[in-house]
């Protein structure tokens, strides 16, 4: 039977509750079960800086974070954590610290017995790098998972003595060469890799764990967490989950590209904790991700026991006509531009806007409010979301054998910028992401229909499906990063935003740096204080450059391989 068919994902993509999941406790703030979805952010102050980890942490929380990560990239910054910690408590702060720690299994160690939370990623804790992909076998595959027990037990050890949770973290820029050679570097890759550690904690009896799969694409991260919940639900594990978009860059794109990663898996029931990743002081990320767990405060809370029959859908396997764990565009008709092989497009009320990127004048326009109503053949479905019914209620239209293209429309009467396209991208991507739409439709009273029209296009972007602008694949940042990634990232956004569908990746350091931007077209990545290695592609073309040459440098880089474009 092929892998993704063993899972029936349609009793949790039509149920409108949060995801059962246990309770997990972290320092004197718990999360999953019952508990609403925390809210999460990192410094990225030096963690050996004791008094600027401190100060950073505290405007964190002032600011509503929930949890405070610092990176621990050695053991000096591991024993600092309790200088920090002491600063903290003095000072009557007393939200859980968490350590996130890289490649030495010893200084999550020493973390552990310090703080309330340790942050590991398979890709990097024990696996091996050094292999060919070609020289994983079977038997090589096995020993190394032996290896991985070998080297997790005894942080396991640490943990259960010292009441410290830990979070499995996989990132899809940092999978093992094992992991690669047999699942790809895929969505079901980071589910498996995450699942091996899991496997291993339970047989221990270690259950104080949290989840997480992290990408820059929004569509991979979908996936991955939806694989993940299969796998964990087969087996009866209600661990609760940590979600994010990594390298989500900054400003309002930065933003919108949170929100539909984030926003689509809250419609999904899915998320314990969250965390927006933005290259801006950690402060600023709080406030949109308090947004986007308001959107679904109201939700029923998790629980272990089955949802009531009136919060189900009762959708036959086999009348789903897509796979929940992998993109494929629903087959449509085209009609008058829209559907059929035509990029997504967007509808407004604005007359101003250019007739191909299409308006409510277009012909053979038929409005549906409910996924039971009746329609014509060989027009363009207008799905007008109104009422109170989840969004994800849409998806029961698509289980009907029809051909029409369909578009989402829905009014917003927010006045604030940030809750109006945190709630329009979460609502869209849901839909959007798993290949149903041909367009959207937005409209606020509060912004004009130019504004609309723009949100709108970074929505579809955000999704992976139709590029208007540069893609920046950029991190937030954190004690590891030597240059100045946010000034930097504004200048080479000024610099590039024109070259249209150019996927850009600037990044603080090398140790996730290359694998997240591994489908960026060019990389800016920090390689040592005030130093830049260049890439194209996945090659890296110019090392350890001064920093004030890089973007000049980047600039020709561009040029000299013809991508230089500048469109009429």
């Amino acid at each position: 039977m092929n892998y993704f068919e063993r899972f029936s994902y349609v009793d949790d993509l039509f149920c409108y509750n949060r995801r059962k999941t246990w309770e997990v406790t972290v320092g004197d703030v718990p999360l999953g079960g019952t508990n609403p979805v925390r809210i999460q952010s990192m410094t990225n102050a030096d963690t050996l800086d004791t008094a600027a980890c401190t100060q950073q942490a505290i405007r964190m929380i002032e600011a509503g974070c929930e949890y405070v990560r610092l990176t621990v990239p050695s053991a000096a910054e591991a024993k600092n954590l309790r200088n920090i910690k002491q600063e903290l408590r003095k000072r009557g702060y007393t939200t859980p610290l968490i350590a996130d720690v890289h490649f030495n299994p010893n200084v999550a160690l020493i973390a552990a017995e310090i703080v309330e939370k340790v942050r590991i990623n398979p890709g990097n804790y024990a696996d091996k790098k050094q292999l060919a992909s070609s020289a994983h076998t079977t038997e090589t595959c096995s020993t190394e998972t032996e290896r991985i027990a070998e080297r997790l037990l005894p942080l396991l050890r640490v943990c259960k003595q010292n009441g410290t949770a830990i979070r499995i973290g996989t990132n899809h820029g940092s999978l093992s060469d094992r992991i690669v050679s047999r699942y790809g570097n895929s969505p079901l890759g980071m589910a498996a890799s995450a699942m091996e550690y899991v496997q291993i904690c339970n047989d221990f009896g270690f259950h104080a764990l949290v989840l997480s799969m992290k990408a820059s694409d929004t569509r991979i991260m979908l996936q991955s967490v939806r694989l993940l919940v299969a796998m964990l639900n087969e087996k009866k594990w209600y661990y609760p989950l940590h979600l994010g978009v990594t390298e989500a860059g900054n400003g309002e794109y930065g933003r919108i590209k949170s929100a539909a990663g984030i926003g689509a898996l809250l419609h999904d029931g899915l998320g314990d904790t969250i965390r927006v990743s933005l290259t801006e002081n950690p402060e600023n990320e709080l406030p949109f991700a308090s947004i986007l767990r308001s959107l679904h405060a109201d939700r029923k809370s998790g629980s272990t026991s089955k949802p009531a029959a009136q919060d189900t859908v009762s959708i036959p396997v086999d009348a789903i006509k897509y796979n929940p764990y992998r993109y494929a565009k629903r087959e449509t008709l085209s009609v008058n531009g829209t559907g059929g092989k035509h990029k997504p497009v967007v509808f407004s009320d604005a007359q101003t806007i250019e007739k191909s990127d299409r308006h409510p004048e277009a012909e053979n326009l038929y409005i549906i409010n409910s996924p039971e109503d009746t329609f014509p053949e060989d027009c363009i479905l207008v799905a007008f979301h109104q009422g109170s019914f989840p969004v994800i209620g849409w998806r029961r239209l698509f289980t009907k054998p029809f051909t029409n293209p369909v578009v989402f429309r829905r009014r917003y009467e927010t006045s604030d910028r940030q809750q109006f396209y945190a709630q329009a991208t979460a609502d869209v991507a849901v839909l959007a992401m798993d290949g149903f739409l041909d367009g959207i439709w937005i409209e606020n009273p509060y912004f004009s229909a130019d504004e609309c029209y723009q949100i709108s296009l970074d929505i579809l972007q955000s999704c992976g499906l139709r590029y208007s602008k540069a893609e920046y694949i950029s991190c937030p940042s954190c004690g590891r990063t030597q240059y100045k990634i946010e000034e930097v990232l504004e200048a080479v956004k000024n610099k590039t935003s024109h070259l249209k569908g150019l996927k850009i990746g600037v990044m603080g350091c090398i140790v996730n740096g290359p694998g997240e931007m591994s489908d960026a077209d060019y990389g800016f990545v920090g390689s040592g204080k005030g130093k830049i290695t260049l890439y194209k592609g996945q090659q890296p073309v110019y090392r350890n450059i001064k920093e004030e040459n890089a973007l000049d440098m980047l600039i020709q880089l561009i040029k000299d391989n013809g991508d230089w474009k500048i469109e009429n």
